[in-house]
């Protein structure tokens, strides 16, 4: 398939994923209606249950059909306790199905199923699904081989808050995996929307002949900002027109404005090769990652886990929905800073952050037919969920992945357009690139326009580098930690020129505060609840004089800062350092996680491991002749960055990567690439040879995927049955990334001239 076959492809699939997303519940509803098992003992017209619950219509409907009899033990309130049980009822398909709310799993309460075959013997299975709170879930049970009745039992020995449970009457449907199908359906086709509207409109709009970094300003900037136009039209027009109908008219007028761009070039873009395979590569990371989100099974202790927001992490960082509080504030007419609004955000408010990346969300969610709750997103969990936190997850990949392509633009003046190719797949086959990705915040968004100054900088342009700069803030605070690094270059790329150096360093700044500047002073001024802590951008200043989230006396942040220095660069050191294995952070935010649980936190939180060993091998080789070569570059790339992180954080002392690492991250590969690139080595030779990128992927992939393997218990879940779907499509995206990247290993120059 060529290029031109495959881009015409993906834009037909992103409108078909807004036709798929307004037809979900008409063509599942073509699926025979559910029903209700018969009675063993031909006893109609009975009660189905006996005991003490009684039917509950607080819970929110769910995947439970509404003509499904139920019953809960939530009578007069969670005090109330008591015991019911179903009539026997006659099964002979497969999978029984059965409603669950409630919380089964808290101490006192109990739900399991009986079958009985003809002889009268009885087998158990225990109701293991997470606890679905106050919606329905739906508990698939694999009947037993001979058996040939069933019945349910609830108990409820538990006067503590949320301490009931509800179900239903036992009932056949058709078979599960065919709307897993329809979601891994959706997923892939929202997936080319996402594609079509963030990167169509910066790829198509670009000018012919646009430099690098011109050229990356278009990619990271056009698409966004189209969405981001209408995300704010969606959140203004909300109150007098559904938000699903004004966000899928601004998708479908902007999905027809990239068709017809795209017809007139024929479906052709005028890139270099190598720009089109490092765009190859985003894509196929991005596809990766949603394959992966589109499986159920996760470690044990996950966060959220059960539900649409699990973020495949055990630590307590529920930063992966923030950008989605957006959506729902949009959907739902909630000013930014409404009381409501600001609930979902507490400790912090909505100008806490930077706006772009859920407002940029808005129009992928809404055109797709989401509908986001009015409480948080903790509803069942399955591949393509009818909220639109799917959707959401989907559009935070490519605006993630944009970073790569970003860093194949500043590289490709520097070092060719091979071996910016080579820095691009390093980073992403790398754990901590991929990882970054799944994981849906906007820090590496943030780091594309931040790599993307740093590149104005090195051209001399340092409006351009400073308005990058301010753009870059409002995905994420993070990028002004690096504003200094970018003074400092500039200021030693003047030589003596004291007018020079002072002058662009001041362009830089007054730019970068345009749009840095309002953000914050809108923030301070915009009223907030008393109890808010961190209105605003001041709670990001605290961290200089925290030591692990409490104020700090010399002792603790000099103990704290040395913890940051040595978990974030020696290996291993938070299995060895006693107190980071038992820091209360380094586990799941539910239970005491397990040595294989923790590995999780290595490729997060540890730079050789967000590197992989051999790159941090590698890495390290290239960064001692950077600074023996090339003192004052090594400065202000590597050290003056990873001393300043060092003294910032004082949220957690695990490890600096995850917190604002993302930019030192580059760094290191992109200082690692220039001097091989410049160098006839055997470093050189390693990093171009063919055989790198597939030597990535097994540490990736494990880092990814081990303690989801090693889960002895995982739970009971919804559409497990295509888990192996996922993971080998999963699998297959990552492959297909290293074949593009191994593939123009083969020409690679051994040095690029001085």
């Amino acid at each position: 398939m060529n290029a031109a076959t495959l881009m015409r492809a993906l834009w037909f699939a992103g409108g078909l994923a807004i036709l798929l997303g307004w037809g979900r519940d008409t063509i599942l509803g073509w699926q025979p209606r559910p029903r209700e098992l018969p009675r063993a003992d031909n006893r109609t017209g009975q009660p189905w249950i006996t005991g003490d619950f009684q039917r509950d219509e607080r819970v929110a409907p769910g995947p439970l059909p509404g003509h499904i009899q139920h019953a809960s033990s939530f009578v007069s309130g969670d005090a109330f306790t008591g015991r019911s049980e179903s009539a026997w009822f006659r099964t002979s398909r497969r999978t029984i199905h059965v409603g669950v709310a409630g919380y089964p799993n808290k101490t006192g309460c109990a739900l399991w199923a009986e079958f009985r075959d003809p002889a009268g013997r009885i087998a158990r299975i225990d109701c293991r699904l997470p606890d679905p709170r106050e919606v329905w879930s739906r508990w698939e049970i694999r009947r037993p081989a001979g058996f040939t009745e069933v019945r349910i039992i609830g108990e409820d020995r538990s006067s503590a808050y949320a301490g009931w449970l509800a179900f239903s009457h036992p009932f056949r449907a058709w078979p599960p995996e065919l709307e897993a199908v329809y979601s891994l359906v959706q997923v892939a086709t929202t997936l080319a929307l996402a594609l079509v509207l963030g990167w169509g409109p910066g790829l198509l709009w670009c000018p012919a002949g646009a430099t690098s970094t011109t050229r990356a300003v278009w990619f990271l900037g056009a698409g966004p900002a189209a969405l981001v136009l209408a995300g704010i039209g969606v959140w203004l027009t909300s109150g007098i027109m559904s938000p699903q109908v004004t966000g899928t008219a601004f998708g479908i007028v902007l999905w027809l404005v990239v068709g017809r761009g795209a017809r007139r070039r024929k479906f052709r873009l005028e890139a270099d090769p190598f720009l089109m395979r490092a765009i190859a590569v985003a894509a196929l990371v991005v596809a990766a990652v949603a394959a992966r989100a589109a499986c159920s099974a996760g470690p044990a202790g996950e966060l959220f886990r059960g539900t649409i927001s699990r973020n495949f992490q055990l630590s307590d960082r529920i930063d992966s929905r923030f950008s989605f509080y957006a959506v729902q504030a949009a959907a739902h007419h909630w000013g930014p800073a409404s009381p409501t609004t600001e609930k979902f955000y507490y400790p912090w408010t909505f100008f806490s952050r930077g706006p772009l990346a859920g407002l940029a969300a808005i129009p992928v969610v809404m055109a797709t037919a989401g509908r986001p709750p009015a409480g948080h997103a903790e509803q069942t969990w399955e591949p393509f969920d009818r909220t639109g936190f799917a959707a959401y997850r989907i559009t935070m990949y490519a605006l993630a992945a944009g970073v790569l392509v970003a860093f194949h633009l500043l590289l490709a003046p520097l070092v060719g357009g091979r071996w910016a190719l080579l820095g691009c797949g390093l980073v992403a086959l790398a754990p901590f690139g991929l990882h970054e990705v799944l994981f849906t915040w906007p820090k590496w968004a943030a780091t594309a326009w931040l790599a993307t100054a740093f590149a104005f900088v090195i051209s001399r342009r340092p409006v351009a580098g400073g308005l990058c700069l301010g753009v870059g803030f409002l995905y994420h605070p993070l990028v002004l930690l690096w504003s200094p690094c970018l003074a400092l270059w500039w200021a030693g790329s003047s030589g003596r020129n004291i007018g020079a150096a002072a002058g662009g360093v001041a362009r830089l700044g007054l730019a970068a505060a345009a749009l840095v500047l309002p953000w914050m002073a809108l923030g301070k001024m915009m009223p907030h609840l008393p109890d808010t802590p961190f209105a605003g951008q001041g709670g990001f200043l605290r961290y200089w004089i925290l030591a692990d989230s409490h104020f700090a006396t010399w002792e603790t942040w000099l103990r704290t800062r040395w913890m940051n220095f040595a978990n974030t660069f020696v290996p291993l050191h938070l299995f060895a350092d006693a107190e980071s294995f038992r820091h209360f952070r380094f586990s799941s935010a539910y239970e005491t996680s397990g040595p294989a649980e923790k590995t999780l936190f290595l490729g997060w939180n540890s730079l050789p491991f967000a590197l992989g060993l051999g790159l941090w091998v590698a890495s390290a080789v290239a960064a001692t002749r950077l600074v023996r070569r090339h003192f004052a570059a090594a400065a202000v790339l590597l050290l003056a960055p990873a001393g300043l992180l060092v003294a910032y954080w004082g949220g957690d002392p695990l490890g600096l990567m995850r917190e604002c690492g993302h930019p030192l991250f580059l760094s290191v590969i992109g200082a690692t690439v220039w001097i091989a690139a410049r160098e006839t080595s055997r470093l050189g030779a390693l990093l171009a040879h063919p055989a790198t990128p597939w030597l990535q992927l097994p540490e990736t992939l494990a880092l990814l995927w081990f303690a989801t393997w090693a889960n002895p218990a995982p739970h009971a879940r919804m559409h497990h049955g295509l888990d192996a779907v996922a993971l080998g499509l999963h699998v297959v995206c990552l492959a297909g990334a290293a074949a593009v990247l191994a593939r123009a290993r083969r020409d690679l120059p051994d040095t690029v001239s001085r």
